[in-house]
């Protein structure tokens, strides 16, 4: 996992070509991953760097607006009084250096996930098997990689955060099932409810993917996603 601090451009040596050297070792890492579709937990964590250094710069331009400026002059035609300019001294102005490139550079790489993303998400499949239950906060997960005709199981269950207003998926493995002709979904599910009776009608939910996209960075991440979004519209 490529790693890169929060406080990485105010943090040590503020120097324009040190912290540019950070940025692109960081990226570089980023960018491989993705390479592999490997896009958590990298891609939301690039997407909090970027809206952290929106939020630096905007938070830069408060405190410049606030140091205060003599007066040099009135202007009568716009009724205004005329202050000196602030002269940045030498910290602030490599901080705005190192802004100014960092922003371009994460939102491009950002964009570069994001369409990744959007490309892994539109080939997969995603459906319940067998009849939905009333209760979905819990049940299973079945991920089916079809040139590994396996399927991976996990159980699931939806906590909610932030006053009701996030849900988060957490998933347990339960085991890896090889598939064929005699092991459908539907028999999956009633071997689990067999062995797991503290579930006697859970909602379960299958994800099917054409390709084999890494399961712990790629195919869980957006499972969970789906089942959230399920949960949420249903």
């Amino acid at each position: 996992m490529a790693t890169l601090k929060n406080d990485w451009i105010t943090e040590g040596l503020i120097d324009f070509e040190y912290k540019k050297y950070l940025l692109l070792a960081y990226l570089q890492e980023v960018t491989g991953n993705f390479g592999q579709n490997k896009l958590f937990p990298d891609l939301p964590t690039l997407q909090e760097h970027y809206e952290n250094t929106i939020q630096l710069r905007k938070s830069k331009e408060q405190i410049v607006a606030s140091f205060p400026k003599n007066i040099t002059g009135i202007d009568l035609d716009k009724k205004q009084i005329i202050r000196e300019k602030f002269v940045e001294n030498e910290h602030l102005a490599e901080i705005d250096s190192i802004l100014n490139y960092a922003l371009p550079q994460f939102q491009q790489t950002l964009t570069q996930g994001q369409d990744k993303f959007v490309d892994i998400e539109s080939k997969l499949t995603f459906g319940p098997v067998g009849i939905v239950p009333l209760q979905l906060q819990e049940g299973y997960l079945f991920i089916y990689q079809m040139r590994r005709s396996e399927t991976d199981i996990y159980h699931y269950q939806i906590r909610l955060f932030e006053n009701y207003h996030h849900r988060n998926v957490q998933t347990t493995y339960i085991e890896t099932v090889g598939k064929n002709m005699s092991t459908t979904f539907e028999y999956l599910k009633l071997t689990l409810i067999k062995k797991r009776r503290e579930l006697p009608n859970p909602a379960t939910y299958l994800v099917e993917s054409p390709a084999d996209y890494p399961l712990q960075e790629t195919l869980l991440p957006i499972a969970k996603r789906f089942i959230v979004r399920q949960v949420a519209y249903s």
